[in-house]
C-alpha cells in the first residue's frame, strides 16, 4: 500500500539487488552499527531536532543544552531576549563552554578551561593573554551558529542547514493546534531520559500502530479503544482518540474519566479527545485536554536507545486539572512498560531464522509509511542483506543518485 517508487538497476550497476518487497526493514537494519553511525549523519544531524521550549529559558542568560551523535548545543536568550543556538564548542580547544544540561549565564559564557568570554550572543568578547596569540581575530571567532527554528514556543534546531522549514513540514496540523495554545505552556516537572535495549526504530515500529492496543494495551484501550484511529492529515502521521465514559475496570481511568473537566481554550470538538502526531524522524507530540506531551528517540548504539520526554501544561490551578494531570501519567506509565516489553521481544526476533515481514494489517499502515519515509533518505534500507562493512555510505549514495 506505501511501498516506495523502485529504480531498476543499469546494466553494470554495483548496486546489489533490493529486497523482497516486503513493507518492514530487514533484520539487519536494526543491529548493523555501521548504520546506526549512517541515520544519526543523515536523518538525526541532518533534520530538525526539538531541544526545549522557551518556557525553559525565560530570562537573559537562561540556556537548555543538546546533545546527539557527538553534536553538542547550547540554546540560551541573549540581553535583547532573543534566543540563539550554538555549538556548545570553545572556539579555543573545543571544551564545553557551559557545562551543565541548563542553567543560567549571569552577563557572558566563560569557557571553564581556560575562560574564554563569549556574549550571550555568542560573540566573543575577551581572551586571556591575548598577546601570546598569533594574529587571533576576536570579531571572527564567536562561537558557531546552528539553525534555529521556533514553533509554537518549541526550540527546533538542525545542525546540517538546508531543506524545508519546520512551519512547512507541519502545515497540515497547524489549524488543529492552535487552539493549544503551545507557546504558553509551561513545563510539569522536569525532562524524562531514559535508556533502553533497543533499537530506536523499535520504539517507532511499535508506536505507530493502534492495532495492538487492544490486546497489550488494556488500561488504555479502556480509556478510548473504541474510538481510536490512525490516518495521514496531510503527510504527517497522526492518531486521534475520543475519551469516553463508560466505567472503566482500571480505577486511574475510570478517575480520569470521571474528573476530566472542561476547558476554555478548546472547542467543544476537543474536550475529551487525544491527539497525537509525528514529526520525522524521532518525535512524537501529544495533545490532552489537560496537558501537552513529547517524546522522542536518539539512537546510541545499534541496540541502546534514548527516550527523551516532558510535559507541558497552562496555569491551571483547579483540583480536577491536577488530578487528571497526575491520572494521565500512571496511565501513560503503564503503557510505557508494555511497549517496552514489546519492542524488547521485537528485537530478539530478529535473530530468527522466521522473522514475519509482510503480514501487516491495514490498521499497521502507520509502520509500513515510517520505513518509507526512512527509505527515502537511506535507501540502503531496502536491502535484503547488509553490504560488505565500509561500503555502507558510498552505496546509500549511489542509490540515491540512482533513484
Amino acid at each position: 500500500m506505501f511501498k516506495e517508487k523502485r529504480p531498476k538497476n543499469e546494466a553494470g550497476s554495483d548496486i546489489p539487488d533490493k529486497g523482497s518487497g516486503a513493507d518492514m526493514l530487514a533484520p539487519w537494519t536494526y543491529r548493523s552499527e555501521e548504520l546506526t553511525a549512517l541515520e544519526l549523519e543523515a536523518l538525526f544531524l541532518s533534520d530538525w531536532l526539538l531541544a526545549g521550549h522557551v518556557s525553559e529559558i525565560p530570562n537573559s542568560g537562561d540556556y537548555t543544552t543538546f546533545n546527539i551523535g557527538g553534536e553538542r548545543a547550547v540554546l540560551i536568550r541573549d540581553e535583547e531576549g532573543r534566543i540563539g543556538a550554538f555549538h556548545n564548542v570553545c572556539r579555543h580547544r573545543g571544551s564545553r563552554v557551559v557545562g551543565a544540561d541548563r542553567g543560567h549565564c549571569r552577563r557572558t559564557m566563560v569557557c571553564p578551561f581556560h575562560g574564554w568570554t563569549y556574549h550571550l550572543d555568542g560573540r566573543l568578547k575577551q581572551v586571556p593573554s591575548p598577546g601570546t596569540f598569533d594574529q587571533l581575530e576576536i570579531g571572527s571567532n564567536g562561537l558557531i551558529r546552528i539553525e534555529l527554528e521556533m514553533w509554537h514556543g518549541f526550540l527546533f534546531i538542525r545542525f546540517r542547514s538546508g531543506g524545508q522549514s519546520l512551519a512547512e513540514r507541519l502545515a497540515a496540523v497547524e489549524e488543529k493546534v492552535t487552539h493549544y495554545r503551545l507557546s504558553e505552556l509551561l513545563p510539569l516537572g522536569s525532562r524524562s531520559v531514559v535508556e533502553l535495549p533497543y533499537n530506536w526504530k523499535l520504539i517507532h515500529d511499535v508506536d505507530n500502530e493502534g492495532y495492538h492496543v487492544p490486546t497489550a494495551h488494556p488500561s488504555l484501550h479502556s480509556l478510548y479503544g473504541r474510538d481510536y484511529r490512525d490516518a495521514l492529515m496531510g503527510d504527517v502521521p497522526i492518531s486521534v482518540a475520543r475519551v469516553d465514559k463508560d466505567v472503566s475496570p482500571f480505577w486511574s481511568v475510570d478517575y480520569y474519566k470521571k474528573l476530566l473537566p472542561s476547558f476554555d481554550h478548546l472547542p467543544q470538538s476537543e474536550q475529551r479527545v487525544w491527539f497525537y502526531f509525528a514529526v520525522f524522524p524521532n518525535l512524537v507530540f501529544v495533545l490532552y485536554p489537560e496537558m501537552v506531551e513529547f517524546y522522542m528517540t536518539v539512537p546510541v548504539s545499534a541496540g541502546k536507545s534514548l527516550v527523551i520526554g516532558q510535559c507541558f501544561g497552562l496555569q491551571d490551578s483547579r483540583r480536577e486539572t491536577r488530578a487528571v494531570r497526575y491520572l494521565n501519567q500512571r496511565i501513560n506509565e503503564r503503557t510505557v512498560r508494555e511497549d517496552e516489553n514489546l519492542a524488547l521481544w521485537l528485537q530478539e526476533s530478529f535473530a530468527s531464522s522466521v522473522y514475519p515481514r509482510d503480514n501487516l494489517s491495514t490498521l499497521e499502515f502507520g509502520v509500513a509509511y515510517f520505513h518509507q519515509q526512512l527509505k527515502v533518505k537511506l535507501p540502503v534500507l531496502d536491502l535484503e542483506m547488509a553490504p560488505q562493512i565500509g561500503h555502507l555510505a558510498v552505496l546509500n549514495q549511489k542509490m540515491l543518485n540512482n533513484a
